[in-house]
């Protein structure tokens, strides 16, 4: 071999030799910056503790468990974390609330599955509203030749009957799909006719009475309640009240509706006095702030008293944006109220 052979073969050894040290050595600095990064971050880890449990949650359609954890020290949270942690907070909420929504509906749909048959008041009193809403309905329709009225109703239909421990019959409709024995149906069958009354009591004439309101037309009712409702086949205020009032419908509401038996109960005063024509829910508000609540309440009262104390408790909540009523208006509440209530009218109201 060559001088010059040898002098370069020497040159990349020591060439070779000193990448691999520089290879080592970057190796080594990152190793090292790992190591640094793992404490640091070891420390970092050391300073948080948790603040609650973890909860299952769902953000922008991802779902996971979150841990609230703060930090250990004293240092004052920035406004990026607190807004951050805000944001979490909102978030758990809306979780919570859609969560507790879904386990009532459950519930009630359970409870509805596994409740008892029928007794004949709830079959009294479906039938009744069914009948009452559709001579309501031909009471109110236009035309020009004729009126209409229910003459007849006729109801055949296959139950389960069965006898309760008090001695009371007990039955459930058959539903499509149910898988039963012919032996153990039975045939239900009416001829319903109505008899005319001699008096307006409980009946929602025309004249003073808009019961045909839509059921969004109550106060604070969400969108959402609203279409819950309409599936269930109450489109109005009116339908609403002949349901709403009943105490084994209202369970019933209060899970779909996901609310409290007190805001049912208020919706229900407030359906009542919207019945009124000239009263939307604002104006029912402003009654109930005045002291009229009730038909009972308006019907014991002054037209003059009534249009005074209304005018003073719209002064008082302008927000709701009430309309005006003078002593004219409040007389034909008073003597729609006297007339459901099946009161003597009073001469000169309404």
């Amino acid at each position: 071999m060559t001088d010059t052979n040898r002098k370069s073969t020497t040159r990349s050894r020591t060439a070779g030799k000193t990448q691999a040290a520089a290879e080592m050595q970057a190796s080594s600095a990152d190793l090292q910056a790992l190591t640094a990064a793992s404490l640091a971050t070891d420390l970092r880890l050391d300073k948080l503790q948790r603040i609650g449990t973890d909860r299952i949650v769902s953000i922008e359609g991802v779902t996971g468990v979150f841990t609230p954890i703060s930090s250990a020290e004293t240092t004052p949270m920035g406004a990026d974390e607190r807004k951050n942690l805000l944001a979490i907070i909102d978030q758990l909420k809306r979780e919570a609330a859609i969560l507790r929504s879904d386990n009532l509906q459950l519930r009630s749909r359970i409870d509805t599955l596994t409740q008892r048959p029928s007794a004949p008041d709830d079959f009294a009193s479906a039938v009744q509203q069914s009948v009452d809403e559709l001579q309501q309905r031909m009471a109110n329709m236009k035309n020009a030749m004729s009126n209409f009225a229910v003459r007849e109703l006729k109801l055949d239909a296959s139950v389960f009957v069965q006898v309760s421990p008090v001695g009371s019959i007990e039955y459930r409709f058959v539903q499509p799909g149910d898988n039963i024995e012919a032996a153990a149906v039975s045939r239900l069958s009416l001829d319903i006719v109505p008899v005319p009354r001699n008096d307006l009591a409980g009946v929602w004439t025309p004249n003073l009475f808009q019961p045909e309101l839509p059921i969004s037309a109550l106060p604070e009712i969400t969108l959402e309640q609203t279409r819950a409702l309409e599936g269930e086949g109450l489109f109005s205020i009116g339908e609403f009240l002949q349901v709403g009032t009943r105490a084994r419908a209202q369970a019933y509401l209060q899970a779909l509706l996901g609310t409290e038996r007190s805001r049912l109960a208020l919706w229900a005063q407030q359906a009542a006095l919207m019945t009124l024509r000239g009263v939307n829910g604002a104006a029912a508000l402003v009654l109930i702030e005045a002291g009229f609540g009730n038909f009972d309440a308006l019907a014991d009262a002054e037209a003059e008293v009534v249009a005074k104390n209304y005018a003073v408790m719209r002064e008082k909540n302008p927000k709701l944006e009430a309309p005006e009523a003078d002593s004219g208006l409040a007389a034909q509440w008073i003597h729609g109220a006297r007339q459901y209530l099946g009161r003597p009218v009073i001469q000169g109201q309404g």
